[in-house]
């Protein structure tokens, strides 16, 4: 059954997003910052979570932590950019790799040329030559690449060359060089990916390059992982990326996700606040299109010619999580009041966040909900017979709340351990009172004539402890 998202209300009734029913999987959100842009992606994640359908979501600003069954913070795991292991070969490696640097850290020509020979030295020092396509040994990382440039301005000084291209090139690489995320054995093995959502978090990283940097070559290794996966025609993953326009262009590996992961069964999000950064190349890839409120006139325009709406309708839509979808199935756009995360998750939440048992009294039952443990469930109060196999957390969507019949019947034996629990609580108020201290002294001087023994004075404390809180 193809996948269905429901987005939410228009003039003409409920509005949900096939991707199967159109040209691409892939969807872009735009919209200035407050107008539901991010609250919509969060929709998206939840919606396809229900469906089975796994994310990797690029995040930049912390805003999916709530979200991830996996965190990928770079506290724990490396990537190396350099290990050709996914089908290509170690050329195409070195050309993707430094074209990315080239692109995040503005590199000239000449210093893009000196990273590249880095990169050819490095492979050569471990035996792989630039049309291998595997390599059974050890693979250069970039600390390989760091010493390889160090080498290179050690000749340079000797030969009294100069070095400042080389030596430039050190001081723009040197925060990506220090953090260490891509000069150890890759930890990450991407086929956990493919079985729950994960979230690539980038905001603690120390600058906006490394960040950028991270999520290219993140997203290049996805890239190879796919093609490992193989073809299909049945959806298995979306990539999530907020703020794409720090990432796409013609050398992106989005730009390539974008052509090529329908085949592997992987759809594409990108949100932005400017629709105007994606070129029409861009544009020609996706199957559906949501604008929220664009402020600059520039970027109501864009809105208007791309989804054939008029300009002041455009710059109407000022109401916060109403937007125009654009569908590449239908000829015309619909305005639409999407429906926010919270609301699609309220009745979860509400079941989540109980910590304290809630009471309610009927004529026959004593209803309690529990919210932290699988109970029989039942949809009518009243009718103790209409329970369900369905535990409190399969399917709580369903329900605006989970509710148990518990029996009123209560044996001696409850008594006897709700009132040891109990009386361990309330000890301490147990011993000021006067009544309950003689009461005690009694009982243990009693004993003194009778039974001398601790076992027997115990049982006897133990005895009125339990008597004293029988209505607990």
């Amino acid at each position: 059954m193809p996948v269905s998202v429901y987005l939410g209300e228009s003039n003409e009734g409920s509005v949900s997003w096939i991707p199967k029913n159109e040209k691409n999987p892939h969807l872009l959100v735009v919209g200035t910052s407050g107008s539901g842009k991010t609250v919509t992606l969060r929709s998206l994640v939840y919606e396809l979570g229900k469906s089975g359908i796994p994310s990797l979501i690029v995040d930049f600003h912390n805003d999916f932590d709530d979200l991830a069954e996996s965190i990928l913070d770079f506290k724990n795991i490396t990537i190396n950019p350099l290990d050709f292991s996914g089908g290509e070969t170690a050329e195409t490696s070195m050309y993707k790799v430094s074209s990315i640097l080239s692109k995040i850290f503005r590199l000239g020509v000449q210093q893009e040329g000196v990273l590249q020979d880095a990169i050819i030295e490095s492979y050569g020092k471990y035996g792989i030559g630039l049309k291998d396509t595997m390599h059974d040994g050890a693979i250069p990382d970039f600390n390989t690449v760091r010493r390889a440039l160090e080498e290179k301005i050690d000749v340079l000084r000797e030969e009294r060359r100069a070095t400042v291209t080389v030596e430039t090139l050190m001081v723009r690489l040197r925060p990506l060089f220090d953090t260490g995320f891509f000069s150890q054995k890759e930890t990450k093995k991407f086929d956990e990916i493919f079985m729950k959502t994960t979230v690539l978090k980038l905001r603690d990283l120390p600058t906006d390059e490394v960040k950028y940097t991270v999520a290219e070559f993140f997203l290049n290794k996805l890239k190879y992982a796919l093609y490992k996966k193989g073809k299909t025609d049945e959806l298995r993953l979306y990539c999530i990326v907020d703020e794409a326009h720090r990432l796409i262009d013609e050398r992106s590996p989005l730009n390539d996700l974008l052509r090529e992961s329908r085949k592997y069964g992987t759809g594409v999000i990108m949100s932005s606040q400017r629709p105007g950064d994606f070129s029409e190349t861009v544009l020609a890839n996706i199957g559906a299109f949501i604008a929220f409120q664009c402020r600059l006139d520039k970027d109501s325009k864009f809105v208007s010619k791309q989804m054939k709406i008029d300009f002041e309708s455009v710059q109407n839509l000022t109401e916060t999580g109403t937007a125009y979808i654009d569908f590449s199935s239908s000829d015309r756009s619909l305005k639409v009041k999407v429906k926010d995360y919270d609301s699609r998750t309220s009745g979860k939440k509400q079941i989540k966040n109980m910590r304290i048992e809630d009471t309610a009294k009927t004529s026959s039952d004593e209803i309690k909900i529990y919210p932290e443990k699988k109970y029989q469930t039942v949809k009518s109060i009243p009718n103790k017979k209409s329970k369900t196999s369905e535990s409190l957390h399969e399917n709580p969507e369903n329900y605006s709340a989970k509710i148990i019949t518990h029996e009123k019947t209560r044996t001696p034996l409850h008594w006897f351990f709700d009132g040891i629990k109990k009386s361990w609580d309330d000890l301490g108020l147990i011993l000021s009172s006067k009544i309950w201290r003689a009461m005690l002294i009694a009982a243990i001087v009693a004993l003194g004539f009778f039974a001398f023994n601790w076992f027997s004075i115990l049982a006897i404390i133990i005895f009125f402890m339990v008597l004293g809180f029988r209505k607990v």
